[in-house]
């Protein structure tokens, strides 16, 4: 049996001894036969770890009345089928025990509360949305975490300006929730700029900003509305503190930093701009941007630099870079290039959520496992731990 199936057994078992414990101090006054009520709870305990667990679920309904001492173990057990991807059944549990009159209005809330749960799971949204709602509206003992999940469903929906709005009736504003706020103001702002709404795109860049003044993508934003107006020198502005904030975006953002340079005739600026990234990142666009800068300018390419820059954290997207300095470079600096690439043939290179470890080719900002925001940036590693 392998680990999972483990646990679950543990936490029908831990269910189970709940059950029977509150099975026992029902013996003093049974609402119906106390032979008809072992026998349920024997039969949906043997269900549960055999071969039928459905009907399982039935079994214990009708073995436990629904109380306020109970419902600890009904939400046990419908937390384990949630888990296990039985929603229908959780939502099934959930139900019953709404439908009970024995209940106090606290202990209806938490069902309501794991109902939406439910919902959610299942992709049942709009029902989920609904019964938020109403808890929200009530302002009862699960107000705020109401509150989170509808947060996380109009994520999910991308109702950006609802995530936003039902930010507010929570209660303070850690570090988290302000950097998921500040990339939700980006998200509406690269969206109004691309239904030409540019000033409504820079006040969402200010409330980004405002939100969380340390998100690179809020000036990344920024400037791209910048060169839209017009405005290079303040692009340039933008694009150095992206760079300050997280210096391994400097490839993402080399081929704007470019244009904005060009047009402002600061093309000096561009050069420090790929040297001063290339000391934290050798990311091979801004090697092969540097060389041709050179070039162009009948420079000297500098390729001992660029060897320089690719010693400090060698990777499989240097390969092709590498078989080119092969033949261009001296004898000295041919023995550094071939040990390279026997280095790099066993390396890759993807970028890697820093909360939950998930890769991805490409530099995302929403991490699809954790639902993080912000937290990607590129890594290197064996080949072998990518596969």
């Amino acid at each position: 049996m392998d680990i999972g199936n483990s646990l679950l057994l543990y936490l029908l078992l831990l269910v189970a001894l709940a059950i029977g414990f509150l099975l026992g101090r029902r013996e003093k006054a049974p609402t119906k036969p106390q032979k008809t009520v072992i026998r349920d709870y024997y039969q949906g305990l043997n269900f549960l770890l055999g071969e039928r667990p459905e009907l399982g679920v039935d079994r214990f309904i009708q073995a436990m009345e629904v109380n306020d001492e109970s419902i600890d173990v009904h939400l046990a057990l419908a937390g384990v089928l949630r888990r296990r991807g039985e929603v229908d059944k959780a939502i099934r549990l959930h139900q019953n025990l709404l439908a009970s009159p024995q209940l106090n209005n606290r202990n209806k809330q938490l069902v309501e509360l794991e109902l939406a749960r439910d919902y959610h799971t299942a992709g049942l949204l709009d029902r989920a949305e609904g019964l938020l709602s109403e808890i929200v509206a009530r302002r009862g003992t699960e107000y705020d975490q109401a509150l989170s999940l509808l947060m996380d469903l109009y994520e999910q929906e991308r109702e950006w300006q609802k995530v936003i709005d039902v930010s507010r009736g929570l209660k303070g504003a850690d570090q988290e929730l302000r950097s998921r706020l500040s990339h939700i103001h980006c998200e509406l702002g690269e969206r109004a700029l691309r239904q030409g709404q540019r000033r409504a795109a820079l006040e969402s860049v200010k409330a980004a900003i405002n939100a969380d003044a340390s998100n690179p993508r809020a000036y990344w934003l920024g400037a791209e509305i910048d060169m839209l107006s017009n405005k290079h020198r303040a692009a340039i502005k933008r694009l150095n503190k992206v760079i300050e904030l997280d210096n391994g975006l400097g490839g993402e953002v080399m081929d704007l930093y470019a244009n904005a340079a060009r047009a402002a005739g600061a093309e000096e600026e561009y050069a420090e701009f790929l040297r001063r990234s290339l000391e934290h990142d050798p990311d091979p666009r801004l090697l092969t941007a540097l060389i041709d800068y050179r070039r162009k300018r009948g420079l000297d390419a500098g390729l001992h630099d660029v060897v320089t820059y690719i010693e400090q954290a060698p990777g499989g997207q240097h390969f092709s870079l590498l078989l080119e300095l092969l033949d261009e470079t001296d004898s000295a600096a041919q023995h550094r290039v071939r040990k390279l690439l026997s280095r790099v043939a066993l390396t890759t290179q993807s970028h890697q959520c820093a909360n939950c470890g998930f890769s991805s080719v490409a530099h995302i900002w929403h991490c699809p496992t954790c639902k993080q925001w912000g937290t990607f940036a590129p890594m290197r590693g064996p080949m072998a731990a990518a596969s």
